[in-house]
């Protein structure tokens, strides 16, 4: 029996209904579903998604960290260039030369996680790498192993696709054909081939983040993905059926600026849309405990070494976490941040407090479960679940615990 496994980024439990997505909604009443309880951690929860692992394991958690001879080192070998492409204004030209450079430079190093540079200013750019070499699809990403290393391990033919990087049993790929609704008709054709196929759909993320969680344009959109899903089901008899999320969204009620304060320390900083990370140059225990207060007073959330492993189950390790990372409540964001032009946004995630519409959707059809509402499922519940339901055995080491 073949298996689709769909990773819907940014599809709320609060929107699984009737008159959303008729089909998913089927077929999750028709199954076994529920809400997704998120992870405190801003990007990169896949990880912990597919691993059945909270980052205290893995430590994967964030897209960046810093590390001055990392990937990013090496723009200093184009910097005068891209200084003349600076003064002639051409900064859009310039960051596509810079994702480009930088991932093709990793691509040679053996690496295969690429992300772009976004807006980070270069002179903080290159003190930075990104947090992981392998997609999480991939052979052995972790030191832990995912749900695909077992399925390799079982002999279980599968296939893991994300733009670009698709991954098998035995290799590693690319592929060229952009937009979720095109991918989604590549997938189907590799249900003809392989046992399971694995693909993580993006725009509703993006269409969120610019219109809104429950927003006409979100909702429309999440509509078509539900009738492409229901024809891809339609046409390829006995499939089983797996759909999940990595969170939700709330909407922005209110804009925080941090700069002007952590401008005031000798620091290096990162600025997230709802986090920043703070790097002393020369650690100094009393200036970090007058920032700490000061960030408190202005309503931010702290972490570091005292209280990140216990209350976000993220290790403390300082080139990832910084001497301190402050956190914005729910409905909160920071601007100017490392990732956008402007303020102008409406929906945003990565929070570490948590509320009802940040949770994910969880929903498996045709494994000879009927109507069951699973309840307290967390993100890293995802992986032993799924291999439950295929009736194989789940890693002693994982932290989730299977809910079928």
């Amino acid at each position: 029996m073949k298996t689709l496994i769909l990773f819907i980024d940014a599809f709320s439990f609060t929107d699984l209904k009737k008159e959303n997505c008729p089909f998913m909604y089927q077929l999750a009443k028709d199954g076994a579903y529920g809400p997704l309880k998120t992870i405190p951690a801003g990007y990169h929860i896949e990880y912990s998604m597919v691993s059945g692992c909270l980052p205290l394991k893995h430590n994967v958690w964030a897209w960046y960290y810093m590390n001055p001879k990392g990937s990013f080192s090496k723009i200093k070998y184009v910097r005068p260039f891209l200084n003349l492409l600076e003064r002639l204004n051409l900064k859009k030209i310039e960051r596509t030369f810079i994702d480009f450079y930088i991932n093709f430079v990793r691509l040679l190093e053996g690496k295969t996680r690429f992300l772009k540079s976004n807006k980070i200013p270069l002179d903080i750019l290159q003190k930075f790498d990104i947090s992981v070499d392998k997609m999480h699809f991939e052979h052995n990403p972790l030191p832990v192993p995912t749900m695909f290393d077992i399925f390799r391990q079982e002999n279980i033919k599968y296939v893991g696709m994300e733009f670009p990087i698709i991954s098998d049993n035995k290799k590693t790929g690319f592929y060229f054909t952009k937009g979720d609704f095109k991918e989604l008709k590549i997938a189907e054709k590799k249900l003809k081939i392989y046992d399971i196929v694995y693909l993580h759909i993006w725009s509703l993320d993006a269409l969120e983040h610019k219109y809104g969680l429950h927003s006409k344009e979100a909702l429309n959109y999440l509509g078509e993905v539900d009738k492409h899903i229901q024809e891809i089901v339609k046409r390829n008899k006995d499939l089983r059926v797996v759909i999940f999320s990595d969170h939700g969204g709330v909407n922005v009620t209110k804009t925080k600026n941090i700069l002007p304060i952590i401008e005031k320390y000798d620091c290096d900083y990162f600025l997230g849309s709802t986090s920043a990370q703070v790097w002393f140059k020369n650690p100094d225990a009393k200036k970090k405990a007058e920032l700490k207060e000061i960030l408190k007073k202005e309503g931010y959330i702290i972490y570091d070494e005292t209280n990140i492993e216990k209350e976000l189950f993220i290790p403390y390790k300082r080139e990832f976490v910084g001497d301190l990372m402050a956190d914005v409540k729910p409905g909160e964001q920071i601007y100017p941040d490392f990732f956008r032009d402007t303020a102008k946004v409406e929906s945003m995630h990565g929070y570490s407090e948590k509320v009802p519409e940040l949770s994910g959707v969880f929903i498996m059809n045709n494994f000879g479960i009927k109507n069951k509402q699973i309840e307290g499922m967390k993100l890293y519940d995802i992986a032993p679940t799924v291999l439950s339901g295929m009736k194989i055995k789940t890693p002693k080491i994982w932290d989730g615990k299977a809910k079928v």
